[in-house]
């Protein structure tokens, strides 16, 4: 098999690797840097003299250097060996020490005594430390791209002379299996299941729960899940179409926040003008769009809601967009089929093992073993965090965006979807079946109302307004025209004429009869009673009451009479009228009447000259016959 080798008259051109500290040294400068034992051992092994300490460097490397020396030796290697030269020299001609480790093994830390007594050249404890001893690698601590660490290297000038066959570098194919159990595909339910939560939002803001502590710039453990979600999770428990998930429901939730859907806004949860937009996309586009809205969040992070983990908040951070694109791009290079996630991790660590620490730190990351307890430092334990962390982000982030299906329970596959193949631009976005246009809802006689999923999602919304939900036939939303919904849409200022030439246009035929009549029966009845909330002011006797009518400035304040001894007073009247009261002297006692803020504005209107300062108004003051609507 051939290796891939890269240009090397770069190398020879800059003295530091691409985006990369780490100097790109002559053999002669890195074999100067080795104590005289090592010097020795790599001595012997080319067969060079060793006379005169201080000019075996330079002769080392004239020697080693040579082309016909060179590629005897390397030759000699051994095939093992020579992978592991080959390796080095794909990565550039630097690789991270916890890398080559991982699979060429480990190079001993000797000191002279033990190498000249050990001579570990005749018997290397694998290809990296046989490279090592015969002077083709080197080792420092320096900084590679994002990582920072030990680092294994071959010098620029051995690296371009090296002779290695050109080819591409290894890596583990990922081949289709067969399905290993029962399949699952998530489709368009998060998008419908967030058209509910659009749906109740629109209705009415939600007020929003207490949140827990939230790290400010960072997630950390103990986030709340879904505040929003699960606020609404009990009205709308038997229309989620997708599992009820905290997680999952803490998902939506952050999607609507991110792609600006909904927003918190003095203690209430509202729907922003942006919901009106995406409920008018296509079914493909909306899902696109939260799709996108993940891929580069910063702060939804997997890694934390790893089920078989337990992070804990010491400091360290991750990314987790690193991650999702690693799984992401080698999902885009995977062949069509059935993928075990096993095999996708093994991909993933053959080809990108950092994916999650690109500075290769696997040990002040404080995660433990939910199970255990046991803490989960170093790069032995790579597929208890790492393999996990894909295996979340598949199994659950993007199958609930319905770019894969998955199978086996618990999940062991997964499979791209048409959706998935659009979202990653391996197929053009028409492969997705979608209607050209949506299908439209079906009104019967019964009063009742067929919405499948494809119809329009901003009709779907809006029918929340003159319709309950009764649950489902098939894939299909009933709803039903009731008294109640059509009392609540007509309050709402929805006129019987609105509600139905929206049922006719969305359903694209005449209402049944039957239907037109009902609307038209339940609006009848509408309007002929009004409830208004208001307060009620009592007085001693009536003579307080009638002073409190002849004062001009509460007089147009008040609403209707009640009795001799109680008017009403209309709730955004109740903090200028409890003022006056008081400037009046009148310090009227609150029963269950909540202390309202001062009024804001212009001065009190105690200040003003028409009036003594704590003094009732006489009988005849002017307004005295005034009254104010009781609206």
């Amino acid at each position: 098999m051939g290796y891939h080798i890269p240009q090397f008259h770069q190398f020879l051109q800059f003295r530091s690797f691409p985006h990369t500290s780490i100097a790109m040294t002559t053999l002669q400068e890195a074999l100067s840097q080795y104590s005289e034992e090592m010097l020795h051992a790599i001595a012997l092994q080319w067969q060079v003299p060793v006379g005169n300490l201080e000019s075996l460097p330079a002769r080392l490397a004239e020697e080693m250097l040579a082309p016909e020396r060179l590629q005897a030796f390397v030759q000699a290697l051994g095939p093992e060996a020579r992978a592991a030269l080959a390796h080095v020299a794909a990565a550039g001609g630097a690789i991270r020490g916890h890398l080559l480790a991982q699979t060429h093994g480990e190079v001993r830390r000797l000191g002279p005594r033990a190498i000249a007594r050990e001579q570990p050249w005749r018997q290397p404890a694998g290809a990296a430390e046989r490279l090592w001893y015969a002077g083709l690698l080197f080792r420092r601590y320096g900084r590679l791209g994002g990582y920072h660490g030990e680092v294994y290297y071959i010098p620029a000038d051995l690296l371009a002379g090296l002779p290695l066959e050109p080819g591409a570098p290894a890596s583990v194919a990922l081949e289709p299996v067969a399905q290993p159990g029962p399949a699952r595909q998530a489709g368009l339910d998060l998008i419908l299941d967030l058209e509910a939560v659009l749906a109740r939002l629109r209705l009415a803001p939600l007020a929003a729960l207490e949140e827990r502590r939230r790290a400010r710039g960072r997630q950390v453990a103990g986030a709340p899940d879904g505040a929003l979600v699960l606020a609404l999770l009990s009205p709308l428990s038997e229309r989620w179409r997708g599992e009820v998930h905290p997680e999952r429901l803490a998902f939506i939730e952050r999607l609507a926040l991110r792609a600006r859907l909904i927003v918190k806004h003095e203690g209430q949860w509202q729907a922003r003008a942006q919901a009106r937009a995406w409920l008018q996309l296509p079914p493909f586009r909306r899902q696109k769009l939260l799709f996108q809205v993940w891929r580069s969040d910063p702060y939804w992070n997997e890694l934390w809601r790893v089920p078989t983990l337990r992070c804990e908040a010491t400091g360290w951070r991750n990314d987790p967009r690193l991650p999702r694109a690693a799984v992401l791009e080698t999902l885009s290079r995977a062949p069509n089929g059935w993928l075990r996630l096993a095999d996708l991790a093994a991909a993933l660590k053959a080809t990108q093992p950092d994916l999650a620490r690109p500075d290769g730190d696997y040990d002040s990351w404080y995660i433990r073993d939910a199970a255990t307890g046991q803490y989960l430092h170093g790069f032995a334990h790579w597929e208890s965090i790492e393999g996990a962390l894909i295996a979340h982000i598949v199994s659950r982030s993007l199958y609930w965006l319905g770019a894969v299906d998955v199978a086996g329970e618990p999940v062991q596959a997964c499979r791209l979807t048409p959706s998935g193949r659009a979202l990653l631009d391996l197929d053009a976005v028409g492969a997705v079946r979608e209607p050209p246009q949506p299908v439209p809802i079906t009104v019967r006689e019964d009063l009742s109302i067929l919405v499948p999923p494809t119809a329009s999602a901003y009709d779907r919304v809006r029918l929340e307004r003159l319709a309950r939900w009764a649950g489902r036939e098939g894939e299909r939303d009933v709803f039903r025209i009731e008294a109640e919904s059509t009392w609540q849409a007509l309050d709402a200022g929805i006129s019987a004429g609105q509600i139905a030439t929206f049922l006719e246009r969305a359903s694209g035929r005449p209402l049944p009869a039957a239907v037109a009549r009902a609307i038209e029966q339940q609006a009848a009845g509408h309007g002929r009673v009004a409830l208004r909330q208001v307060v009620l002011l009592q007085t001693a006797d009536a003579e307080t009451l009638r002073l409190l009518r002849s004062d001009a400035e509460l007089a147009q304040r008040l609403g209707a009479i009640v009795s001799e001894q109680a008017i009403l007073v209309p709730e955004d009247q109740v903090t200028q009228v409890l003022a006056r009261l008081k400037t009046l002297g009148l310090w009227p006692r609150r029963d269950g009447l909540p202390d309202p803020s001062p009024p804001p504005g212009p001065p009190r209107p105690s200040q003003a000259p028409d009036h003594s300062r704590g003094t009732l108004p006489s009988s005849g003051s002017a307004g005295a016959g005034t009254t104010r609507s009781g609206s």
